[in-house]
């Protein structure tokens, strides 16, 4: 069945290029109830559920317009019920496949007719996935602001996490239980003082992971309140993306992201939109 969930997601999803390992670290299947429509002994549609969240719900192009989606999210909304929710949410902010309900790329504002929001789905926010092949980058002939003087990047380690965890309440305290060092935590520093923070992942396991190429992900991006608007930001980031490059990785991804135009000067381009879409069971 793993095989045959593979085949379908890929040709309902050709533009993204997800290695089958990858994929399957993603959807994490062995966790979830998986709810299979065949035909003839052909996988023509499925729904992947975790406690109330529909990871993953797709249909074979040539069996759309079937109702077979209806019946899938039907028979998915009742699982869900079942379970003891009574909310039903498209993908999960926790998933590591799709976070939410994909909607066009280039789609206008208030467009929101989408095969979910006709079935009762409805969402008030949206955010971003961008990407980059980091082969022609070079951070120093970017067109941006230059850093205050005594602005430093790097990486930093557990000693000096208690300066972090400062600096990262300082700008979100809810970030400060991902900065646990088991990812690398790359920095800018001035006068000693961490001023800015990113977490770094190199070779992870991301919707452009093919299995063929490495990506570097850099996330949970911040800059201590009195740095800000001084160009620190979007170095520290440059930066980062430049040392991933130089440690092997081919590709930058940025995860869960609103800032198209902020992260668009380094060359990143949008390629996911997600609706945070859910219904009321």
């Amino acid at each position: 069945m793993k095989d045959k969930i593979y085949g379908l997601f890929s040709k309902c999803f050709p533009q993204l290029s997800i290695g089958k390992d990858v994929f399957f670290r993603l959807l994490d299947p062995d966790s979830c109830r998986i709810i299979p429509c065949l035909e003839d002994g052909v996988l023509v549609g499925c729904s992947v559920v975790h406690g109330n969240c529909i990871r993953l719900l797709c249909v074979l192009p040539e069996s759309r317009g079937n109702g077979i989606g209806s019946r899938l999210l039907r028979e998915s909304e009742q699982l869900i019920a079942e379970s003891g929710f009574d909310l039903a949410v498209l993908g999960g902010r926790d998933s590591g496949l799709f976070i939410g309900e994909i909607v066009p790329v280039g789609r206008q504002d208030g467009m929101v007719d989408t095969f979910f929001s006709r079935r009762g789905y409805g969402a008030e926010e949206e955010c971003i996935e961008m990407k980059m092949s980091l082969g022609d980058f070079d951070c120093g002939k970017l067109d941006i602001q230059p850093c205050p003087d005594g602005v430093s990047f790097g990486y930093i380690g557990k000693e000096d996490g208690d300066m972090l965890r400062r600096t990262v309440e300082s700008v979100d305290p809810d970030w400060v239980q991902y900065f646990t060092f088991e990812s690398p935590v790359f920095a800018a520093k001035l006068d000693g003082k961490i001023v800015g923070f990113c977490i770094v992942d190199e070779n992870a396991d991301t919707v452009i992971s093919s299995g063929s190429n490495n990506v570097g992900s850099v996330g949970c991006v911040g800059v201590a309140p009195e740095m800000r608007q001084k160009g620190v930001g979007l170095a520290m980031v440059a930066e980062a993306m430049q040392s991933i490059k130089q440690n092997g990785c081919t590709d930058a991804f940025i995860h869960y992201t609103y800032l198209d135009k902020w992260y668009g000067r380094l060359g990143l381009r949008t390629f996911l939109r997600y609706r945070f879409s859910e219904k009321k069971l």
